[in-house]
C-alpha cells in the first residue's frame, strides 16, 4: 500500500480550517448579505466589496479551491490514487455546465456550488459555463486535454444529443479512471470507488423511471460497483414509478442508506445531500479505525464539498430572506 502518513498528518491540520456545524448554522441565521460578507471574512473567506450572491459564491469557490490545491500539492505523485475525489469534483462541474447549456441557464447559475480543482480551476469553469451547447463544452475540454473531453465529444456530436447519454459518457470516463487510480490504494479507497459507481447507477436508474429514452437502460449501467447489480438496476429503471424503483434500489444497500433512498428518491437533490452526509459520517468512523489509511483524506475532501454547499445555502437564504430554520434544513449535516 502507498504510504499516506505525511498527508494524513497535514490533513488533520487542514480539517481545523473547515467550518464546523455550529459556525455554519450561525452563518445560516445572518439576516442580510452585507452582514454575511463581513462574517465570512471573519472566518477566513474573503469577499470583495460586492455583496451580491454571485460574488459571495465566487469567494467561497476560491477558498475551497485554495484548500484543494494545497492538499493536492502535498499528495504529489500520489494524486493519481485519489482521482475518485478530484475528478469527481470535475465530473460534478462538467455535469452542471452541460445541464446549464442544455437548459440555456445563465452562466453564473451553472457554476453555483462547484469546487474548482487544479485540472478545472475557476477561470476554466467560467469559460465552460459560457458555452452555448453541450458539444461546445466537450470541444473545449478536448482542446484542454482534459480526460473527460474526448468521451464527451463523441457522445455530444449530434445536433440534438441525448443529455442522459452524454452524462453517461461522463460517468463512464470518470469511473474507469477512478478504478484505475485506486488500484494501488488500500481497501478503503477501492471500496469508496465501487461505492461511487453504485451511487452513479442509483442516480441513473431513478432518472430513467418513466422513460422511454433513446438508449436501452442496460446500456447506461456502469460496471465496477459492489452492491447494485445490473439486474437490480434494470428492474429499478423499468419500474412503474419512483416509489417502486426506490424499493428495488434500497434492497441493494445497507439499512441506513436504504432508509434514505426510500425517503428521498423522488427528490434527487435532497437524496444527493443526505447521501453525502452518510458518506462523511461513515468515513469518520473509518478514520478512527485506520487513521493512517485513505479514509481521513477522502473525508476531508467530502467535508470541503459539504462546506461549499452549506455556504451556498447560507448565501441564497440571506438573499431570499428564508427563515434560518429553512436554511439549516437544506445544509449538509455531516460537515
Amino acid at each position: 500500500m502507498v504510504p499516506l502518513d505525511d498527508v494524513n498528518a497535514r490533513t488533520r491540520g487542514l480539517n481545523v480550517h473547515l467550518l464546523d456545524r455550529s459556525t455554519l448554522e450561525e452563518l445560516a441565521a445572518v439576516p442580510d448579505l452585507s452582514s454575511l460578507a463581513r462574517r465570512l471574512g471573519q472566518v477566513g473567506i474573503e469577499a470583495t466589496s460586492d455583496t451580491a450572491p454571485p460574488a459571495l459564491e465566487l469567494a467561497v469557490r476560491r477558498a475551497a479551491a485554495g484548500q484543494m490545491r494545497l492538499l493536492v500539492r502535498w499528495l504529489g505523485d500520489r494524486t493519481t490514487l485519489f482521482r475518485v475525489i478530484i475528478e469527481d469534483e470535475d465530473r460534478r462541474s462538467v455535469r452542471a455546465v452541460l445541464r446549464g447549456a442544455a437548459a440555456a441557464a445563465p452562466p453564473a447559475a451553472r457554476v453555483a456550488g462547484l469546487v474548482p480543482t487544479p485540472s478545472l480551476p475557476e477561470r476554466l469553469l467560467v469559460e465552460l459555463a459560457d458555452q452555448v451547447r453541450p458539444r461546445d463544452v466537450a470541444a473545449l475540454l478536448t482542446v484542454w486535454r482534459h480526460p473527460f473531453g474526448s468521451p464527451l465529444l463523441a457522445a455530444s456530436a449530434s445536433e440534438r444529443p441525448d443529455l442522459l447519454a452524454v452524462e453517461h459518457a461522463l460517468d463512464r470516463a470518470f469511473a474507469a479512471r477512478a478504478m484505475q487510480g485506486a488500484a494501488r490504494g488500500d481497501a478503503t479507497l477501492r471500496i469508496y470507488v465501487a461505492d461511487q459507481v453504485d451511487l452513479a447507477n442509483l442516480a441513473t436508474a431513478i432518472a430513467l423511471v418513466g422513460g422511454p429514452f433513446e438508449l436501452p437502460v442496460e446500456d447506461l449501467f456502469l460496471p465496477g460497483g459492489r452492491r447494485l447489480s445490473r439486474e437490480g438496476y434494470a428492474a429499478a429503471a423499468q419500474a412503474r414509478d419512483v416509489e417502486r424503483a426506490a424499493t428495488v434500489l434500497a434492497d441493494a444497500f445497507g439499512s441506513r442508506r436504504a432508509h434514505l433512498i426510500r425517503l428521498h428518491a423522488a427528490e434527487p437533490a435532497t437524496l444527493e445531500r443526505v447521501l453525502l452526509d452518510e458518506r462523511i459520517d461513515s468515513l469518520r468512523r473509518m478514520s478512527r479505525q485506520d487513521p493512517l489509511g485513505s479514509a481521513p483524506i477522502l473525508r476531508y475532501f467530502l467535508r470541503l464539498r459539504a462546506q461549499t454547499l452549506a455556504l451556498r445555502v447560507a448565501i441564497w437564504g440571506a438573499a431570499l430572506g428564508a427563515q434560518p430554520a429553512v436554511r439549516r434544513a437544506r445544509m449538509p449535516a455531516a460537515v
